[in-house]
């Protein structure tokens, strides 16, 4: 899942911006998704525009720690051990600006992650900023075991990153309905 970038896409990451609306980004997803009436719909969406590869995301095993972090000097995938024995990849509704990977989970129930970064040559990268809508996690109105600003990861040459996080939708959103939740990130 590699994406031709330019070295001047990555150089600069201050210079980067991918513009977004996570309002609309809220609206595709709950228009095409339904959402238990007992359930919150949570959505991952990853600006990872400048990023030499398109970060996967999959189902975090049940026992995982959330923001655990490990490298590996391979890519495959049955040899990661942030992911269950037979990594599934959580459901994506492809849109025209970005891809949202979503699930569901019950009020007060985290929906664990496991995002996979792969590349043939080393690099390093950060997250830049959070976003969401309705809400984004900065009021306690969800928990989110993130993919943290200011860190910074890599990936070996020829190898793969994972980083597990979660979003735990709390008392403050209401059953039925759907939260998108953006992290922008960019080279080093």
């Amino acid at each position: 899942m590699e994406r031709t970038s330019s070295a001047d896409d990555t150089a600069s990451p201050v210079k980067w911006h991918e513009s977004h609306d996570d309002e609309e980004l809220h609206a595709t997803l709950t228009d095409a998704v339904t959402v238990p009436e007992d359930e919150v719909l949570i959505g991952y969406h990853l600006l990872d525009g400048p990023l030499p590869f398109t970060t996967q995301v999959y189902h975090a095993p049940d026992d995982a720690t959330p923001q655990a972090t490990e490298t590996y000097e391979t890519q495959d995938l049955n040899e990661v051990s942030l992911l269950p024995a037979d990594p599934q990849p959580l459901d994506t509704l492809e849109t025209d600006a970005r891809d949202i990977h979503y699930g569901t989970t019950p009020v007060g129930e985290p929906l664990a992650v496991t995002l996979v970064g792969q590349y043939d040559d080393h690099l390093s990268w950060t997250a830049y900023t959070r976003s969401g809508h309705p809400v984004d996690g900065h009021a306690g109105d969800i928990t989110v075991a993130c993919y943290c600003s200011g860190e910074i990861y890599d990936v070996p040459p020829g190898g793969t990153w994972a980083r597990v996080v979660q979003v735990t939708p709390t008392d403050a959103v209401e059953p039925g309905t759907g939260v998108v939740v953006s992290w922008m990130s960019g080279g080093m």
